[in-house]
């Protein structure tokens, strides 16, 4: 008679903590030495895009994106709008393949069709869209 409210409050335990995991934000790489770009694209206008990898430093950019948040559930995404796009960002991350798109909606993801949501892209946005004003008012 002692064991089911037992058995019970471990279960509830268990389901509130798998719950707690699933909707807390993860960290997309919090290395930041295990960070690679090899290429940043910014949007021009009429799903154009511009190279600026060579424009940006990416010791900043780095920091910005170890601090970035996102969900740790994926979710199921197989395209998106260009036109939606403010920034895109090719990278690895311990070896394998991270892309961040950043705009309308903002996701990370290492292999399609599967993403992850970014919390907070537009603080991340508006950081990448400042280094761009100081670096052309220089």
């Amino acid at each position: 008679m002692r064991r089911k409210p037992l058995v019970v409050l471990l279960c509830a335990v268990v389901l509130c903590g798998a719950l707690a995991y699933a909707f807390i934000p993860q960290d997309v790489a919090p290395q930041a030495e295990q960070l690679e770009f090899w290429r940043m694209q910014r949007m021009i206008g009429n799903a154009e895009f511009e190279d600026v990898t060579s424009q940006i430093n990416l010791t900043q950019l780095s920091e910005l994106l170890t601090s970035c948040k996102a969900s740790r559930l994926p979710f199921y995404q197989n395209s998106y709008s260009v036109d939606t796009v403010q920034y895109e960002i090719d990278a690895r991350y311990k070896g394998q393949p991270l892309h961040f798109v950043l705009g309308k909606n903002s996701f990370a993801y290492e292999s399609t069709p599967w993403v992850h949501r970014l919390h907070d892209a537009q603080a991340l946005i508006g950081a990448l869209d400042a280094m761009f004003a100081v670096g052309t008012a220089t």
